[in-house]
């Protein structure tokens, strides 16, 4: 099938064809179809990345409002940029600056899978991944970036390090200690469990004295 040039513009299916660097250029080169394949391309990723980074906030709106500043910074600004760590670098300044009050967490509607068969199962499901996504709420902004950012999208250390504005050690660090400080705090939730079953189970009665 042949596209046929938007006055000297790809159509938006030829467009989705292209590299982020060549979409970055036709939109600085005015074609407002490349910023609607980039939303195409990254706006569901952004909403995961916003959702997990600060749970419970309107990631919808988040994001809208992301894409809206990356229209305006991609039109006014020619420097060379990897479009998608630099997305992320700009969702994440935008999560730091509104997101910042604790909010409920989204674990209503969570599918936990087919080996979720009782209702007891489905609870105790619930309840791991409330505690798993209050402890990744818990971490300091940057490992919580980093280490959703690398789950999510897989990136690089250089892409990380570029989306954070950062370093690759300093990523590389930051992961290390994201994921140390989800292991102590699955291992202080098991301690306090175990010692709160100790305290509620009954004494074991005492032994009669013998002759």
């Amino acid at each position: 099938m042949t596209h046929v040039p938007r006055h000297g513009f790809l159509t938006r299916g030829a467009l989705r064809a292209r590299s982020d660097e060549q979409i970055v250029a036709a939109l600085r080169g005015g074609d407002d179809e490349a910023m609607a394949v980039i939303t195409e391309r990254y706006r569901d990723r952004l909403v995961a990345y916003v959702r997990r980074m600060s749970a419970g906030a309107d990631a919808e709106d988040v994001v809208q409002d992301v894409l809206t500043r990356a229209f305006l910074a991609l039109r006014a600004d020619d420097r060379p940029m990897t479009l998608r760590p630099w997305l992320y670098r700009v969702a994440h300044n935008r999560c730091l600056d509104v997101l910042r009050k604790p909010v409920p967490l989204p674990t209503d509607e969570v599918d936990l899978g087919p080996t979720a068969t009782t209702l007891g199962e489905q609870v105790a499901g619930r309840e791991r991944l409330r505690q798993v996504v209050a402890d990744i709420q818990d971490l300091p902004d940057q490992q919580r970036s980093a280490l959703i950012i690398r789950e999510l999208e897989g990136l690089s250390y250089e892409e990380l390090a570029d989306a954070l504005d950062t370093t690759v050690p300093a990523i590389k660090s930051l992961l290390v200690r994201a994921r140390m400080n989800l292991a102590k705090a699955a291992e202080a939730r098991a301690l306090a469990e175990q010692q709160w079953v100790e305290r509620a189970l009954p004494a074991p009665a005492a032994r009669p004295a013998t002759a």
